[in-house]
């Protein structure tokens, strides 16, 4: 399959992304996740994602990587590329244990400015979903906290506060909800890579995206004009005793 990889994307124009591709496929696999999962890894930004727009297929290339990849990796693939993070970080901060409804729904919203139309998972699903998800950020982490990042708003070392608490919490679902396979490897590479951060930063959290481009700010200021409690200031903030007991 990893031949084919450059003449569907005709190569993203830059090479550290290529590499953040791969890496985070290396990840799921060091992780012994399904090659669908795997697959999804290497092409998780496809279509453009919330914090990632520098390269993206149009939406009418659906067949071509479900073609390549298969329908179970592009379906994660999209719903990647389309998510309200915050919706996901939502459902991960609800859950408090064993999933013991095997017929559980979880339900996530489309970006704003995509029109916040229904994402709805299944149990294994949502879980499929947190194990890409988080294997993305670990794999980019410590290179993405090297320079300041004036689309997240970041100083320099302060891209470890992104999602801070969501990011501990689903590799706590994954160690239970995943067990034996992830009992200890996601929460083990979490406190490694956390490890790398300098004290000055270890106080702060950015809980949610920054819009990175102008429809996702006008989304963003309609969704606060009709009540939505969404700050104005979405840049790290120090963590509130109410955040660290999440």
């Amino acid at each position: 399959m990893e031949k084919s990889v450059p003449a569907v994307l005709d190569h993203t124009g830059s090479a550290a992304f290529d590499e953040h591709l791969k890496g985070v496929q290396a990840v799921l696999r060091y992780w012994g996740a399904p090659t669908y999962l795997t697959s999804a890894g290497l092409f998780h930004s496809i279509y453009g994602t919330e914090g990632f727009q520098g390269f993206s297929l149009p939406l009418d290339q659906r067949p071509a990587i479900q073609n390549l990849i298969g329908l179970q990796a592009e379906k994660l693939c999209f719903w990647f590329c389309m998510v309200d993070r915050s919706t996901l970080d939502r459902t991960v901060f609800d859950w408090t244990g064993p999933i013991q409804d095997p017929h559980a729904t979880f339900h996530l919203k489309a970006r704003p400015e995509l029109g916040r139309f229904d994402l709805l998972l299944n149990k294994e699903e949502w879980l499929d979903f947190i194990e890409l998800t988080l294997a993305d950020w670990l794999e980019q982490v410590e290179g993405a906290a090297m320079k300041p990042s004036t689309l997240f708003l970041w100083k320099t070392g302060e891209a470890y506060s992104y999602r801070r608490l969501a990011y501990q919490k689903m590799s706590d679902i994954l160690s239970v909800e995943r067990a034996p396979r992830l009992v200890t490897i996601p929460q083990a590479m979490l406190q490694a890579v956390m490890a790398t951060e300098a004290p000055e930063t270890r106080h702060l959290v950015q809980a949610r995206t920054p819009p990175m481009s102008e429809a996702a700010r006008q989304a963003l200021a309609a969704l606060r004009s009709i009540g939505e409690p969404i700050d104005q200031d979405l840049s790290p903030q120090p963590l509130s005793l109410a955040q660290c007991t999440k």
